[in-house]
């Protein structure tokens, strides 16, 4: 199959598949917040963001690496696979052993079974996870899309379920569990079929991908926090329930997001791959990735401020209008991380995760200190903070890593950006021409 269309399968495959997530991940959060209180939500924020830090390390960057290298041999695939199983488990004794430092900061006696319970999934997800790396490699889109399609149905059925019968914040917890154990056995046993799995070790062979994967997971971990220190912060100086509402506001903006760039990201970080040797090719790609991915998000974003209310009331029902001017706060900060998002899959694909670690630390010096300057005031105060260092830094984000990998002006940078294209079929169709 020629690559233009490996790429048309893929991204008609993964947007179907995150038009369904996406709706399914809405359907679980309008239902589940008729059941549950503020604070159910705000401790399930707060397991989330421990369990997705770890997942950094669990991970290693080691799936971008295999995304980067090419003609990879099944021993290097050995070695990577016993590697990760091997994290995974010391990750998951970790956290058990720091759960009750956790809990005792902020508070919440209850975290000492959550985490723990959710922590099964650092176990799962090393049991599938490379195998579906390398499906996403060979742009077999439409396994992956099928099994997270059913694995998050089920989920949802689940969710809903344990939510009737009053298990609380525990039915957001079990629906998780089960949606990584089905997705990641899925992966396992396909994956075993067609790629097979020998005992073999050698760390030798996988120098190179550490290599990738470290800067990688530096970075990252630098950016989590840099993403995800409102919650941190709010956390510890709000009430649960603040950080409930404030979590539901967030989960709703970042919806349209976590809907529409993966259908390209996912894709775009395979076949910008194909063209890390060819500069003007890789430039000429990347800006048509970044026109079609705002020509998307900024409209909607208008949209989410402008109906603001009625969106809230409908997906969330009574008792939530206090988190109306945060999500249209966020709106605009989403408008400008959205535009940064394939930035990730730029440095994937040039191999260049070392930029993105630098560029992170950058980040981590700038946005904690919109952040809490921000909780100095309120809720609303840290939601302006976040904005603003989001806005500020659009310009560096530029320089340091577009122009640095595809010698791209600003002026071409910036047309990419705010110049709608409405024709997004076409968009695609020509996008790799």
């Amino acid at each position: 199959m020629s690559l233009k269309k490996q790429v048309t399968k893929g991204v008609k495959w993964t947007t179907a598949s995150s038009i369904v997530l996406a709706i399914v991940a809405i359907l679980k959060i309008s239902v589940l917040a008729r059941f549950l209180d503020k604070a159910d939500f705000g401790l399930m924020a707060l397991v989330t963001f421990v369990m997705s830090f770890m997942e950094l390390f669990n991970d290693m960057g080691l799936s971008s690496a295999i995304l980067h290298k090419q003609d990879i041999t099944k021993k290097q695939y050995a070695s990577l696979y016993w590697i990760n199983w091997c994290v995974s488990l010391l990750l998951f004794g970790l956290l058990y052993l720091l759960t009750p430092y956790v809990a005792s900061f902020y508070e919440q006696p209850l975290l000492n079974t959550l985490i723990p319970l959710i922590g099964i999934n650092l176990l799962l997800s090393g049991l599938g996870r490379q195998f579906k790396t390398i499906q996403q490699k060979k742009m077999l889109f439409n396994l992956i899309g099928i099994i997270e399609i059913v694995g998050a149905c089920f989920s949802l059925i689940i969710a809903i379920f344990l939510a009737i019968k009053g298990y609380g914040v525990f039915s957001l917890v079990y629906s998780l569990i089960f949606q990584s154990l089905f997705t990641n056995i899925s992966f396992f046993i396909i994956g075993i079929k067609q790629q097979g799995l020998i005992f073999h070790f050698k760390f030798i062979e996988i120098q190179s991908f550490i290599k990738i994967g470290i800067y990688q997971v530096g970075g990252q971990i630098i950016n989590y926090f840099n993403r995800d220190l409102d919650i941190l912060l709010i956390g510890k100086l709000f009430s649960a329930d603040a950080l409930g509402g404030y979590s539901l506001a967030k989960q709703l903006v970042f919806r349209p997001a976590q809907l529409i760039n993966p259908i390209l990201v996912k894709v775009a970080t395979p076949t910008l791959a194909l063209f890390q040797k060819d500069i003007n090719e890789l430039k000429k790609a990347y800006l048509r990735l970044i026109n079609i991915v705002a020509s998307i998000n900024i409209p909607i974003y208008f949209g989410v401020i402008i109906f603001a209310s009625f969106i809230v009331q409908v997906l969330y029902g009574t008792g939530f209008e206090n988190i109306v001017i945060i999500v249209r706060i966020l709106s605009v900060y989403m408008i400008f991380r959205s535009l940064g998002n394939p930035i990730g899959s730029l440095v994937v694909a040039t191999g260049r995760t070392d930029l993105e670690f630098v560029w992170n630390v950058i980040v981590l010096l700038i946005t904690p200190l919109f952040i809490y300057l921000g909780s100095r005031f309120s809720i609303v105060g840290v939601t302006i903070g976040v904005t603003l260092s989001m806005i500020i830094l659009y310009l560096p984000a530029w320089r340091l890593l577009v122009f640095k990998l595809t010698r791209a002006s600003f002026l071409e940078y910036f047309k990419a950006c705010f110049k709608m294209n409405f024709n997004f079929l076409g968009l695609l169709k020509n996008k790799f021409n």
